[in-house]
């Protein structure tokens, strides 16, 4: 009985001991050792990797890539386990093309996690993974992701825009609608250990492609556009920048805009991406007198035969308005002034017309307001309030001087004149006719066909002239105003608004150029014979056939 109590006794000594040890190493852990593992565990942090989904592929009209992406690399350095760094160094300059400074100065960051490159070709990657393998480099990330291609170069470029190395629109389509191209990215979570080393890393959400957008653009068209704006400034003396314009007047679809200079992919200059055809304003000359003179027609006050003095120059509110040129034409008709450009013939309109009627005709045809196209930074333009309008101001605006306008209004303007009346807003994607309203009668809009088939057949657009294809249209050349030197004479923008056929067109072209050391800059010798180029080169493509032998329009009086 003694025997087993003193066993009893020694039993709970041995558990009460045992005890007391578990309790002692608890109190040594969660009081004395509290701080210590706490701030283990505070150093120990997750941190997440944003990688850019597949983003979502842009098509021309007919199906063809404008942009996609395909597979690259995105490559990371963790400094913590880095070996070798002067070998990767040399690494980076001949793989990546990157400075030996820039190569450096990643490489020795001071940083556990340094992004080399975000958008890394493919098979450029792999070659880096394998060289780096067998230098014994150690320390490199590598990510699988995508990268942003243009299968047509620089082709439509700054309408498409530009994506970052992070996989963002930063300008163009790839801006505007970058929600829907860029999908939702792929997360990949990262373990830090003390140090901030990585312990581990692993894909927390595969992510989801982004969708396709198919735009209104024809690659055809386009490209014989880009072929004749970069002809135009590499041939027209004094040239520095164009662009051109090809609509469907019935439906405001955009079928080719091109700019230039042309935007190198690989190396896109931030200056040359923003499409300046909607983004800056220019005074548009000659070209506006098509406009008034179709209030005009609309309003019953003038018909194509209505006679005038073309005679150089006249007064009014005590100030000179001249031809070009300073040139006297005698009497003339409204066609033959429309013809030959005549400047005082068209104030003579405007004057019929009024301050009140030609600023209502003026803001219809949807100049002072943007259109809507998709582009991102489209400008208003710019058209003086109604109360500051003055005779001057009416007179200068009948030949396009006084108000500023964008291409895409020009644009949208003359597919309005072109198809009968109604304004419809210029589109880039696919879609009805968004009809913004009536700016004349499709009499009136017949009638100043006519007047400027005669133009092109006769007068100053004869180099825009294409046998069989019945063009019509009307050029402007204006100086610019520059802030703090008024109007310059070698700064000066060119340009030409046509359509064909001129009985029931089809489509609407406008070609404009601009020069800052050229005074001889004439629209005759520059955009005319470029929206002729066009008509050709779409001609030769197929994608138009001649509809008639050439109509001889008008009398010469």
């Amino acid at each position: 009985m003694e025997g087993t109590i003193s066993r009893a006794i020694v039993a709970f000594s041995v558990l009460a001991l045992g005890g007391l040890v578990v309790v002692g190493r608890l109190v040594q852990l969660q009081v004395v050792e509290h701080r210590r593992w706490s701030a283990v565990a505070q150093s120990i942090q997750e941190d997440v990797v944003e990688l850019p989904a597949r983003r979502g592929a842009i098509y021309d009209r007919n199906g063809v890539p404008l942009a996609y992406d395909v597979p690259a690399y995105a490559i990371a350095l963790d400094n913590y386990l880095l070996t070798k760094p002067e070998l990767l160094v040399d690494l980076l300059v001949r793989e990546l093309g990157m400075s030996r400074s820039e190569a450096s100065d990643r490489v020795y960051r001071t940083s556990y996690f340094t992004w080399l490159s975000r958008a890394v070709d493919y098979s450029v990657g792999q070659r880096i993974r394998a060289q780096a393998q067998s230098l014994g480099i150690r320390g490199l990330l590598f990510f699988e992701s995508w990268k942003r291609a243009y299968p047509q170069g620089s082709l439509a470029l700054p309408v498409l825009g530009v994506v970052g190395v992070d996989g963002v629109g930063l300008a163009g389509m790839e801006l505007l609608f970058d929600e829907h191209l860029a999908g939702r990215p792929r997360r990949v979570r990262l373990l830090r250990g003390p140090g901030g080393q990585i312990l581990d890393l692993w894909e927390e959400d595969p992510g989801a492609p982004g969708q396709p957008l198919q735009l209104t653009l024809d690659v055809r068209i386009q490209w014989v556009c880009e072929r004749e704006i970069a002809r135009g400034l590499q041939t027209y003396a004094g040239a520095e920048r164009g662009f051109a314009l090809v609509m469907d007047p019935h439906t405001g679809e955009v079928l080719g805009l091109a700019h230039g200079p042309a935007v190198d992919p690989g190396r896109p200059d931030p200056a040359l991406l923003h499409p300046w055809s909607v983004t800056h304003v220019f005074e548009p000359g000659s070209l506006f007198k098509a406009l008034v003179g179709l209030a005009a027609f609309d309003q019953g006050l003038v018909t194509p035969d209505d006679v005038f003095s073309g005679d150089s120059p006249i007064l009014v509110g005590g100030v000179q308005v001249k031809n070009a040129r300073g040139r006297s034409y005698g009497t003339v008709t409204f066609r033959r002034a429309m013809a030959e450009s005549v400047n005082t013939v068209l104030v003579q309109v405007a004057e019929r017309l009024g301050i009140e009627r030609t600023y209502a005709y003026v803001t219809r045809m949807g100049f002072g307001q943007r259109t809507g196209i998709e582009l991102p930074g489209e400008v208003n333009g710019i058209v003086n309030p109604r109360e500051r309008w003055t005779a001057l101001d009416l007179a200068v605006t009948s030949f396009g001087q006084g108000v500023a306008v964008t291409g895409i209004q020009l644009g949208a303007a003359f597919a309005a004149l072109a198809n009968g009346g109604t304004l419809v807003r210029p589109r880039l994607l696919p879609g009805p006719a968004e009809v913004r309203g009536q700016i004349a009668s499709a009499a009136a809009c017949r009638t100043m066909r006519e007047v400027l088939g005669y133009t092109v057949n006769v007068g100053t657009g004869t180099p825009a002239a294409v046998p069989g294809f019945n063009v019509g249209g009307k050029s402007g050349t204006a100086e610019m105003a520059i802030p703090g030197r008024g109007y310059v004479a070698d700064h000066v923008t060119t340009g030409m608004a046509a359509f064909f056929p001129w009985e029931e067109p089809q489509f609407v072209i406008l070609a404009v150029y601009q020069t800052s050391t050229n005074p001889e800059f004439w629209s005759g010798s520059t955009a005319v014979p470029s929206v002729g180029e066009i008509v050709r080169g779409m001609a030769q493509l197929g994608i138009v056939r001649p509809y008639a032998p050439t109509t001889t329009l008008g009398r010469s009086g």
